[in-house]
């Protein structure tokens, strides 16, 4: 088996091409302009976006504060075009909607964010299941409002998180409920979460408070689990695009925090990743292909291959790439870290 795993090694090297793992152009920004062509602001809205997405920093704009400008558009613009996009409104209907779409050069942006030595996150971007439930005059529900369903999708584009929504089918619901939901009980989603295949369970409660005479307040309670880890944010406002905005933006912020990887100039760190349970070819390539993914590693090429376990040689910038190995499951850590090796059995 070594010798066939040797030689599928040198083929699939060359014949695999790494598929990304978040569905959001990462180095694409996109907003809504009132007339063609776009002016220099509406390019640089679109830089803030993208280097938002990257670094997770929501609050203020980082265009302004590195002091970008029109000037500089010219080096960081790869290309832009128009394009019209649905916009479903509160009461359901679909409008279309002018937008500019603007994307950058990847190695530019990933050299400005090193030269102001910002956290970058790449390409590890886990799915996240997201239930939701409203409370208002008509009661307590499930959110089934193509509105909100338009307003989370085009918040997470905009932040650079996948976000699943459940099918809410007989499955589902037998093993989540809406007080599940209301009461934030992540635990609930797990089995769901893995049929789904995704790795952040979050939940999102909003209630409606006031009445005809009142201002209309709502009141949102988010909730996530991040490998293991709870956390969550309570906010209260008039405005609901807000508040969905401002949880998935912490969200992302979070994530961004974990997986985010400040880029030095020094060499990338030489790893050996031993994965015990590989039996054929098919799981091979998959661990390859996840491997070879991962925005932190820079080169992979497999050092032995005996009977069921198979160690790669990875170069790799960043000191935690134990947390980027584990994302999405495929590969179990099996002990602890040994020098610069690592053991890991696929899960699989």
């Amino acid at each position: 088996m070594m010798i066939r795993l040797l030689f599928i090694s040198l083929t699939l090297a060359t014949a695999l091409t790494a598929q990304p793992v978040c569905a959001t152009p990462l180095y694409v920004g996109e907003v809504a302009i009132e007339r063609q062509p776009g002016s220099a602001g509406d390019r640089l809205a679109a830089l803030d976006q993208v280097l938002a997405r990257l670094t997770g920093r929501f609050e203020g704009s980082l265009v302004r504060e590195l002091g970008l400008g029109p000037e500089d558009l010219d080096e960081l613009v790869l290309s832009q075009q128009l394009a019209e996009r649905s916009v479903v409104t509160p009461s359901g209907e679909s409008e279309e909607e002018l937008r500019l779409e603007v994307e950058f050069d990847e190695p530019t942006i990933n050299e400005l964010l090193r030269r102001n030595q910002l956290p970058r996150w790449g390409r590890e971007r886990s799915a996240v299941l997201l239930w939701m439930a409203i409370e208002d005059e008509a009661g307590a529900r499930f959110v089934e409002s193509p509105h909100l369903e338009y307003l989370v999708l085009e918040h997470a584009r905009r932040v650079g998180l996948d976000v699943i929504r459940p099918l809410s089918d007989a499955l589902d619901l037998a093993e989540v409920t809406l007080a599940d939901v209301r009461g934030g009980f992540l635990g609930s989603a797990e089995a769901s979460a893995q049929r789904y295949g995704a790795s952040v369970i979050a939940m999102l409660d909003l209630r409606r408070r006031g009445d005809d005479d009142d201002a209309v307040l709502w009141n949102a309670r988010w909730r996530w689990r991040v490998e293991g880890q709870d956390a969550g944010l309570d906010r209260s406002g008039e405005d609901v695009e807000a508040l969905i905005r401002a949880g998935l933006q912490r969200l992302s912020s979070q994530l961004a925090g974990r997986y985010g990887v400040l880029d030095t100039d020094g060499a990338p760190t030489r790893w050996l990743i031993g994965v015990d349970g590989i039996v054929d070819e098919v799981q091979y390539a998959e661990v390859l292909r996840h491997l070879d993914n991962l925005s932190v590693v820079e080169n992979v090429r497999v050092v032995s291959a005996v009977e069921r376990e198979v160690v790669f040689e990875v170069l790799a910038r960043g000191e935690r790439i134990e947390r980027y190995l584990t994302m999405g499951g495929l590969l179990v850590p099996r002990q602890g870290r040994t020098g610069n090796r690592l053991d890991f059995r696929l899960a699989r």
